[in-house]
């Protein structure tokens, strides 16, 4: 049997004397755990010097961290709370379980700088515990003079102590009174002492090394008490410890004892502390193997341990050869020898030995800190011509009414003087500084990236809608899946086609579903995860679930659901930040996690943008002020449509940008228009209604983008340039963005918060749905004309498909926009007709287009085109679904819903009086879509 197993029934626990992100995070503590049987975690400064200082495992906090202005002190707390935190969680359920009493804790040791100060250790090891917020955490406070009475009031307080740097019996008797004594103050004053648990650490290894030299030299010169000396060699540290324990024996019983132990208190366990062998001359497990005895702990470093498992002895031995122990202890005084003194010694030098590497770990944590605030963000260059002085006008007057202050104290007013919209505002101001939050949850992210990975999955499909959807999407897109990652796919359309290539391409039982839902009631996603749930289930059964994951806000109904089907894990996000600005909660973070990104950097880099736009202090330039006071101010003066240029390999951020734009700002007849991946054209195709925007990398050259960047600027459009280091400045543009698009609200003054007419979509499509599950079909639509195997609605009637479309695009006046949207199955194909369908509409009729696939935009851009300017031309384009799925639990398909869809677009649409086509392509979209373009064409 493995030694580490069979020493449990001997009544003896292992503790590991070692700590570091990694195993927490990769999963060997917690194999350490299940198949060790480890019972506990112990740390000190020496041990946190060597994780954190000797790994890059925490650098990407520790910047982020120190951006946030926190001090050298305060990181390494924060980092080390962080960990203590996590082993924790991992130990929980031992610590929960019945007959585990005073194990499964994890050890925190107050600074060793306040060894000999009492007041300070109280108010640190309070701080601590409150801090940790665990009950099993235990705050390790040495057993100096003045540690005695700290020790006393934690265990008075309620706070489990780990008592460390004991090297005497006789300072031993005092750590164990100090303890009685403050279960007996706590029982005075009315409180419970069940689960107040306490260790004694009796340092082993550093008696011998200090006192083997001394009684070997005394061998060396000879005579009678060399005699006495030689036998001692090497058995001072046992000896000590196994008198200890013969003195816990008599401590806890007796009267003082009973009366405690009557109100549920647990005795004050022995633990074996610095067990790992320093000389060479003896057996590697000698502190291991010879003091195994009932109801103690032995807590060893990692090396260790693996050699305990490897060849260990497990027997009781603590009561052997008590008359030697005896013998020792006596014969010390007659060789000179006074063991007090000695423990003193040991214990200043004890302390030295934690006080070397906690500062050798402060000056490490420092210069990163210190490096950290020498990075820059990457600038934004603002090329805006005859619109520059406006600009500079309005920031002037944003800086003079301390515009980034009020907008760090969330004062609602920057956008409304309502104020109830005011209060509504500040409900979804969360995302302001929610990455702070996530980077003390990266630890536990990248845990679970592991235990999906372990469990056996092959692949990730993330279900959702917007901004559920959008950022996961960016991170697919935008960088190469990361080293130890899971491939990702994302669904995001209701079309049957879509979905039933998922269903047949993708491993099904080695797939992790992720459903995201902000409210959890959005109708897409929860269709996502029915169907599948019931395809997984046909393969796995009642284990289904074990391959769900839920992102939902607190509160929602989706959470008992998920937990009713035994989903694997219920990821709650944060109810105060909005789906478009939820890039850096959960719903972006977790598919980046198990992608394998680094979402530590990303962080980093998103926390550098918020202290350059103002989040720790005054900012002489604050980049998201600027660049939002620019877009604003240029959309007040007409060029209102943000046209997004980017290399190919970051084009998707075009899809994130969109609705964050679109829903945050097209609103009250008010707005800016994002368009993304309209093929660039010549200066004089353009109208007076746009500013370009290039997002692109330094060291890529895209030298046609930037060429007709220079001609669009030459020709007098305003251009604004920002350019990346790597793709993890993502992270900074995600934040820059939510900032500048923010201000435009300011500008235009408008809530960028909420979202008033996404809902009138889906109120029509309810509606529709109602109609087929009483009628079995949705209503039918009046027909303008039928031609070539296509049908035409929501225009007047026409003779021919030509005339129609002709009479529907003239239209079109300077500053509309045309907008695509294709119900339908994405292909390559469709995607360069549609590419070559918005060139042929920018070139003819000189107006931006837009292009999305349905119902995505419903919960993206779809907020602009009800709510913003009425300035649209809506191409709507629908297909037969062949075949069609069926939805499990529902009387209609995959199709019907998204024809439902459309249809309720079209209605609220055409409830603001937007002009809209409608176009059936029938059974083969790419031939009408074709279709479309040479009836356009024409007209030319």
């Amino acid at each position: 049997m493995n030694p580490l197993v069979a020493i449990r029934p001997l009544d003896q626990s292992i503790w590991l004397d070692f700590i570091r992100r990694k195993i927490l995070i990769n999963g060997e503590l917690q194999k350490l755990i299940t198949d060790d049987q480890l019972r506990g975690v112990t740390s000190n400064p020496a041990i946190f010097e060597k994780a954190i200082g000797g790994s890059d495992d925490y650098d990407s906090a520790i910047k982020a961290l120190a951006l946030q202005g926190k001090s050298t002190n305060d990181i390494y707390e924060a980092l080390a709370i962080a960990d203590v935190q996590a082993a924790c969680d991992l130990f929980q359920a031992l610590y929960d379980g019945t007959g585990n009493a005073g194990d499964g804790y994890v050890s925190l040791e107050v600074s060793p700088k306040l060894v000999n100060d009492t007041a300070g250790t109280i108010a640190e090891g309070l701080r601590f515990w409150k801090a940790v917020d665990r009950p099993n955490v235990m705050i390790k406070v040495p057993a100096t003079l003045e540690g005695l009475p700290a020790i006393r009031k934690l265990i008075s307080e309620g706070v489990n102590v780990n008592v460390t740097l004991i090297f005497s019996v006789e300072r031993y008797k005092a750590v164990a009174d100090a303890f009685l004594a403050g279960l007996e103050d706590r029982v005075k004053a009315g409180q419970p002492i069940d689960r107040v648990d306490s260790v004694a650490s009796f340092f082993l290894s550093r008696i011998d090394v200090l006192i083997d030299p001394q009684l070997e030299k005394i061998v060396a010169a000879g005579g009678d008490q060399a005699k006495i000396a030689g036998p001692l060699v090497g058995q001072v540290a046992v000896a000590s410890a196994k008198q200890a324990y013969q003195d816990y024996k008599k401590i806890f019983a007796g009267p003082r004892w009973e009366a405690l132990k009557a109100k549920g208190a647990e005795s004050q366990r022995l633990l074996w502390a610095s067990t790992g062998n320093k000389n060479p001359k003896y057996d590697d497990l000698k502190y291991v193997d010879g003091l195994i005895g009932a109801h103690t702990v032995n807590t060893i470093p990692l090396d260790t341990l693996n050699l305990f498992r490897e060849k260990g002895q497990p027997a009781v031995r603590l009561e052997d050869n008590l008359e030697q122990v005896a013998a020792v202890l006596k014969a010390l005084p007659t060789v000179g020898l006074d063991l007090e003194a000695l423990a003193h010694e040991l214990e200043v030098d004890g302390a030295k030995k934690f006080n070397e590497p906690f500062g050798k770990l402060m000056d490490s944590i420092d210069k990163k800190r210190v490096a950290a605030l020498a990075e820059t963000t990457t600038p934004a260059t603002l090329q805006l011509g005859q619109y520059q002085g406006a600009v500079d006008t309005k920031l002037q007057a944003f800086n003079a009414a301390q515009f980034t202050q009020g907008f760090w104290n969330q004062d609602a007013a920057l956008w409304t003087d309502d104020a109830a919209a005011q209060q509504s505002i500040r409900d979804f101001t969360g995302w302001l500084r929610v990455a702070e939050t996530m980077v003390a949850a990266v630890p536990a992210l990248e845990t679970f990236v592991n235990e999906v990975k372990a469990a056996g999955f092959k692949h990730v499909l993330v279900m959702g809608m917007g901004g559920s959807s959008m950022a996961p999407i960016v991170f697919q897109k935008c960088f190469p899946q990361g080293e130890g990652g899971l491939p990702i796919s994302i669904l995001d359309t209701t079309d049957p086609g879509t979905v039933r290539h998922f269903a047949e391409t993708l491993p099904l039982a080695d797939t992790l579903f992720i459903v995201a839902s902000k409210s959890g009631t959005t109708a897409e996603p929860l269709a996502f995860g029915d169907y599948f749930y019931d395809k997984v289930k046909a393969i796995k059964g009642d284990k289904a679930g074990e391959n769900f994951v839920a992102i939902t806000d607190p509160g929602s109904k989706f959470i008992a659901t998920a937990n009713e089907l035994g989903y694997r894990r219920v990821f709650l996000n944060f109810e105060a930040v909005g789906g478009r600005f939820s890039a850096l909660t959960y719903f972006g973070l977790v598919p980046a996690a198990l992608y394998g990104l680094n979402v530590g950097d990303i962080l980093e880099r998103a926390i550098r943008m918020m202290r350059a736009c103002g989040a720790y202090g005054p900012v002489d330039q604050n980049p998201g002020l600027a660049l939002g006071t620019a877009l604003g101010v240029l959309a007040t003066q007409g060029r209102d449509k943000l046209t997004l240029i980017t290399p190919p390999s970051l084009s998707d951020l075009g899809l994130w940008l969109e609705q964050l734009t679109a829903e945050s700002t097209g609103k009250h007849g008010k707005g800016i228009l994002p368009v993304a991946g309209e093929p660039v054209g010549a200066p004089d195709v353009y109208g007076k209604d746009r500013v370009f925007v290039y997002v692109g990398y330094e060291s890529e050259a895209d030298a046609d983008n930037k060429a007709k960047l220079k001609a669009l600027e030459a020709a007098g459009h305003p251009v604004i340039s920002i350019m990346l280091k790597d793709a993890l400045d993502l992270g900074q543009e995600f934040f820059r963005w939510e900032m500048a698009i923010s201000v435009v609200g300011a500008v235009l003054r408008i809530n960028p918060f909420d979202q008033p007419n996404v809902q009138e979509s889906k109120t029509a499509t309810d509606r529709l749905m109602k109609v087929v599950a009483d009628k079995g079909h949705l209503p039918a639509q009046e027909k303008a004309l039928s031609a070539g195997g296509l049908d035409y609605y929501g225009v007047p009637k026409a003779a021919d498909a030509k005339h129609l479309i002709a009479d529907f695009f003239k239209q079109a006046k300077a500053g509309d926009f045309v907008c695509i949207q294709a119900y339908l199955t994405e292909s390559p194909e469709l995607n360069s007709a549609f590419n070559k369908l918005r060139t042929s509409l920018m070139t003819r009729l000189h107006t931006a287009t837009t292009f999305g696939y349905g119902p995505r935009f419903l919960h993206s851009t779809g907020q602009y085109h009800k709510g913003g300017p009425n300035t649209g031309l809506f191409l709507q384009l629908t297909a037969d679904h062949t075949p069609d799925l069926p939805l499990p639990g529902r009387s209609y398909t995959f199709g019907t819903l998204e024809n439902a869809q459309a249809q309720g677009d079209l209605e609220a649409l055409q409830k603001y009086e937007r002009r809209a086509l409608h176009v059936h392509l029938g059974a083969d979209a790419l031939q009408g879509v074709q279709a479309i373009q040479t009836a356009f064409d024409v007209q030319a």
